[in-house]
Formats: structure tokens, C-alpha cells, sequence
């Protein structure tokens, strides 16, 4: 006699394997979104860097010296005041927002304008002036930018820190 169908064992055997497969493409799929939010994050990260390094060297470019009287250096957070050789545009001032917060620019005395997006906070800003008798200008930029996460998840987080010098040309 010949029965069609599954036996209880077979039936509880492909459900045992099922659920293991299940288990298993569940755990990738959730590290992969894990690993997008995390890229993210670094992208963010580094777009953000990136606008301050280009937004700084672009200044030494057209400046004249830096004010050492009005600026910070050796301090956390520190402020950049710089000389620029067009007059409307005298001084460009660079600093925090707050202790860990925007990066901004104020041009020619006016308001100050956020440079990053409010998805970042930059810590640990140090300017240090490193001129010498040969030089006009030589500055190192130092600060840690990390995304700003509200969720308290994880993966979410990313902080990462920059230095870069920064020179006016000489004529």
C-alpha cells in the first residue's frame, strides 16, 4: 500500500529547515542595511570635511596673512581670522557655533554662516600657527567631525578626525 503525503517527520524536518534559512537571510539582510547606514554615516562625514578643508584653503588662497590678534590657537574650540587681500571681503573669521557644533564662517564682520549640515557636529577644532620668519601664513587645522545621532542606535554613529596645513602663497 501506497501512501501519498509527508509523515509527521518529514513535515517537521522541512519546517526546522525553513526556519533555519529564514534565520539566516534575515540576519543578512539586516547586516546589510547595517552596513548602508553605516556608509552613510562615513560619507556624511566625509562631504563635510571635505566643505571645510575646500572652504579654508580657498581663503589662504586669496589672503594677504592671518590676524593673530583675533585668532585662537592651541585651543579647543579655536578661531581663524584671516587677512584677505580684497578689502569687502576683510576678515574671514572661523569657528564654532558651540563646543562640538557647526562649523561657521563670518565674512567682513557680517553674520555668521554655517558651513556644515546639521547632520554633523565638529569637535576638537585647533588651529596652530606654524609661520615662520620665511613664511606669510602657515596654519595646522585640526577637528573631529561625527554624525549627530538622535537614535541611540549604533550603527548610526561614525567620528572620524582631520589635520591639514594650510599655507598663504607667497607673492
Amino acid at each position: 500500500m501506497r501512501q501519498d503525503g509527508f509523515t509527521l517527520v518529514e513535515t517537521l524536518l522541512y519546517i526546522l529547515l525553513m526556519g533555519i534559512v529564514l534565520v539566516g537571510i534575515s540576519g543578512f539582510v539586516l547586516n546589510l542595511f547595517e552596513i548602508r547606514a553605516k556608509t552613510q554615516a562615513a560619507s556624511e562625514v566625509a562631504f563635510n570635511a571635505r566643505l571645510i578643508q575646500d572652504r579654508l584653503t580657498d581663503s589662504m588662497r586669496h589672503a594677504e596673512g592671518v590676524n593673530t590678534g583675533a585668532s585662537t590657537f592651541a585651543a579647543d574650540p579655536g578661531v581663524l581670522s584671516i587677512n584677505m587681500v580684497a578689502g569687502a571681503d576683510d576678515p574671514h573669521v572661523y569657528s564654532l557655533t558651540a563646543d562640538d557644533g557647526q562649523f561657521q564662517i563670518s565674512e567682513a564682520g557680517g553674520g555668521a554662516v554655517s558651513i556644515t549640515t546639521d547632520d554633523v557636529s565638529v569637535s576638537n577644532l585647533v588651529f596652530t600657527n606654524l609661520t615662520s620668519a620665511d613664511d606669510v601664513a602657515v596654519v595646522q587645522v585640526q577637528f573631529t567631525i561625527e554624525t549627530v545621532n538622535d537614535s541611540d542606535v549604533s550603527f548610526f554613529d561614525y567620528a572620524e578626525s582631520f589635520q591639514t596645513t594650510l599655507r598663504v602663497p607667497l607673492d
